[in-house]
């Protein structure tokens, strides 16, 4: 029986692939999964040098090229006989005493562990800001430990990273990501923390989310929009459906967006496709303005790393 399995969906960048399995023990009680999104031909045998250096990787080549939603369902096929999982990003890496904290936790009955992430910007290595909204979320939470903390971190965190899922949680409850080339990873987290009986969460940081550009957290065009809005739209849904409607996502952030990319024929666009979700347009409406700009000082540092259409 495996302690982890690890799972790693990479597309076309075998460089940043190497130095995320480096930064992950070669050990006999850890299950590697890396599942390649059909990466370009010039790309093929690069990574699969990389992965042959290390006896605890696999290595399943797709050739759809559905995104990484898809690979990490691919990679949940794989898993055998794994206590916890864990999931990466191919352009990230765990921290030098990532493993140290993950083993001091391993035979915790908490099924859901929350912990810290760092951030750096991949050209220069100075730190960035991504993980600062995951970092909140933990701080709420230890500081206030109630309901309303707790379910924002179970709800609200959506990164799969930096997190220790206990196995059964997934299977037991056949939880899958969604397959869509953005925000894939949203309602399978809200999942994870509604269903899992315990969390904790630590201070410790065991995760580096990086910052590129071009990477599809930064890639924005109205079809990017409209997809993450369809699936904060599903998400919020759900949450009304298990009656926690209080920890919806507000939609003004996606509404702007729309308004930015395709102005105001996007907009009603946008208001539309929310009707029919019967979308509450005015939850979270009290923090709108400090989100509006919030949210433009956190793209304007970063803006050569977006990329538009």
């Amino acid at each position: 029986m495996y302690n982890y399995s690890v799972i790693i969906p990479h597309h076309n960048t075998p460089d940043l692939l190497e130095r995320c399995l480096q930064s992950i023990p070669e050990r006999e009680d850890i299950q590697v999964l890396v599942i390649d999104d059909n990466s370009d031909p010039q790309f093929a045998d690069q990574v699969r040098q990389v992965c042959k250096q290390r006896a605890n990787v696999q290595l399943t080549e797709t050739k759809e090229c559905l995104g990484a939603g898809y690979a990490r369902n691919v990679g949940l096929k794989q898993v055998k006989d794994s206590n916890w999982l864990l999931f990466a990003d191919a352009d990230d890496y765990f921290t030098l005493k990532a493993w140290e904290y993950f083993d001091a936790h391993k035979d915790d009955a908490t099924e859901l562990i929350y912990f810290y992430s760092i951030c750096v910007y991949s050209d220069t290595g100075l730190p960035g800001d991504r993980h600062l909204k995951m970092k909140n979320r933990i701080d709420d939470f230890l500081n206030n430990p109630y309901h309303t903390t707790e379910g924002f971190l179970r709800y609200n965190y959506y990164e799969p990273v930096a997190k220790m899922i206990r196995a059964n949680v997934v299977f037991d409850n056949h939880l899958q990501f969604e397959q869509t080339r953005w925000g894939n990873d949203v309602h399978f987290s809200t999942l994870v923390g509604a269903y899992a009986r315990s969390v904790a969460a630590f201070r410790d940081e065991v995760y580096c989310v990086t910052i590129s550009h071009g990477s599809l957290v930064h890639q924005h065009s109205l079809e990017s929009r409209r997809c993450r809005y369809e699936v904060i739209l599903r998400n919020n849904a759900y949450l009304r459906q298990i009656g926690l409607p209080e920890f919806q996502d507000s939609l003004m952030y996606s509404l702007r967006w729309a308004a930015k990319l395709g102005g105001l024929k996007a907009v009603l666009e946008f208001i539309k496709i929310g009707r029919e979700y019967d979308a509450d347009f005015f939850h979270g409406a009290s923090k709108w303005i400090t989100n509006f700009f919030v949210s433009n000082q956190e793209y304007k540092h970063k803006d050569k790393y977006i990329v538009r259409k």
